[in-house]
């Protein structure tokens, strides 16, 4: 199912352009003229003047087509996954009058990094008076996360005596967000992520009863059938039972952001050398981080992401299960050195409000920052410790003790080519 994405035309005005062709023969007919008035020969003058009609009404055709075309493009989806096919689909529209020349266009779609095309976004159509509006379609696969451009959307039109042409920009460039895939979901434990829940919540989100039960004081339109009068009596005002529903938790995903974490991981001496600045490891946790909200994303109401000073933003509205989100924000984060520590992104986002199944992701974990994190457990919640390279005995005792799930998601082998965004760290 194609989505319009809502094309913007642009309004370049089209300027036309000789070929070579074209200024050949506008030369030669120019010289013609020049040497008919010298020698006073009418038919020079009217051969050389008749070449450079031809230019002229080669301007005139090209324009006639170029001006009024107009294109359209839809693309199948807004957001695709690293590894996915992106498709779209483009339509120009020409002069529909009797009278309009019929003459070939070429296309050109650009494209950004982030898109790979599988073939040339190149095509050369015909647009005529008598033909239907002509259809092309692009493949190109996304090979890197990030806010990908497609377009500007360029045509080439071109007189039928290949004299004169005329470029202009016929769509504005649009945007599709390319989100990580996530982690193989066979490095993730589920029977760890369904450990990884609050204490409290555990009662109410895992298995709670609708019998489950707390009081309230009255409220006007509250039913009669639940006031319960024993404990109304005892207490000298109305209260009702109000039931709690069996619900989902939510969840918080938290990415470290820090570039030192990534940093001599201990892995072997060549990857350390050729990612001595610990990209690859940072898009290795990303990925991680979107395979773990997948995975929250099917035993959670909502799925939250906080990355940093994302955490202490105001609270983004919890329709849907937040996975799409989630992703989106994972397409653009960025390591920096300012970025604020795991614990304190918790902090941040407990503050909110947001609560439930929290999971970290990170890469070297200090002791010190081990007790900060399972500090945050507020009434004895538990999490999931996610790392991308093995803790130390004693850190994964610090979060075994305190009921963390201790996962670890190593960077594959050989890693170390594929470095995402390149961003200076800041």
């Amino acid at each position: 199912m194609s989505r319009p994405t809502g094309s913007r035309r642009t309004r370049d005005i089209p300027v036309p352009r000789p070929t070579a062709r074209g200024w050949a023969l506008l030369g030669v007919g120019v010289g013609l003229v020049a040497a008919g008035l010298i020698v006073t020969m009418g038919v020079v003058i009217t051969a050389g003047l008749l070449l450079v009609f031809l230019d002229v009404a080669g301007v005139v055709v090209a324009l006639s087509v170029a001006a009024p075309l107009r294109a359209d493009r839809r693309i199948s989806r807004a957001v695709v996954e690293v590894g996915d096919i992106h498709r779209e689909r483009i339509e120009l529209v020409g002069l529909r009058a009797r009278l309009a020349p019929t003459v070939s266009v070429h296309v050109h779609e650009s494209m950004s990094p982030q898109l790979t095309g599988l073939a040339e976004a190149a095509a050369t159509v015909t647009i005529g008076p008598n033909r239907p509006p002509a259809r092309l379609e692009f493949e190109a696969l996304a090979v890197q996360r990030g806010i990908a451009s497609v377009g500007p959307l360029r045509v080439r039109v071109v007189d039928p005596f290949g004299l004169v042409r005329v470029d202009r920009s016929a769509l504005r460039p649009t945007e599709v967000v390319v989100v990580p895939r996530g982690a193989n979901v066979g490095t993730i434990d589920t029977g760890a992520l369904a450990g990884a829940v609050s204490a409290d919540q555990g009662r109410v989100g895992q298995g709670g009863s609708a019998d489950d039960s707390e009081l309230r004081p009255y409220r006007p339109g509250d039913p009669i059938r639940r006031v319960h009068w024993a404990q109304s009596a005892r207490r000298g005002e109305l209260h009702v039972r109000q039931t709690t529903q069996a619900q989902p938790p939510e969840a918080v995903v938290a990415l470290d952001l820090r570039p030192s974490v990534y940093q001599d991981l201990g892995r072997d001496d060549l990857s350390e050398l050729a990612d001595i600045d610990g990209l690859v490891a940072f898009e290795h946790a990303v990925v991680v981080a979107a395979g773990v909200a997948r995975q929250l994303a099917a035993r959670a109401s909502h799925v939250t992401l906080v990355a940093d000073d994302a955490a202490a933003g105001p609270e983004r509205p919890r329709g849907g299960s937040g996975l799409q989100e989630a992703l989106v924000e994972l397409a653009t984060v960025q390591p920096h050195t300012a970025s604020s520590p795991p614990e304190t992104m918790l902090a941040a986002a407990a503050a909110r409000g947001l609560s439930g199944m929290t999971a970290v992701i990170t890469g070297h974990c200090s002791e010190h920052e081990a007790l900060a994190l399972v500090g945050q457990g507020q009434r004895g919640a538990r999490g999931l410790f996610v790392s991308i390279v093995p803790p130390s005995g004693v850190v994964r005792g610090i979060f075994e003790r305190a009921g963390w799930r201790v996962i670890t998601v190593p960077v594959p082998a050989g890693a170390h080519g594929h470095r995402g965004h390149r961003r200076s760290a800041s």
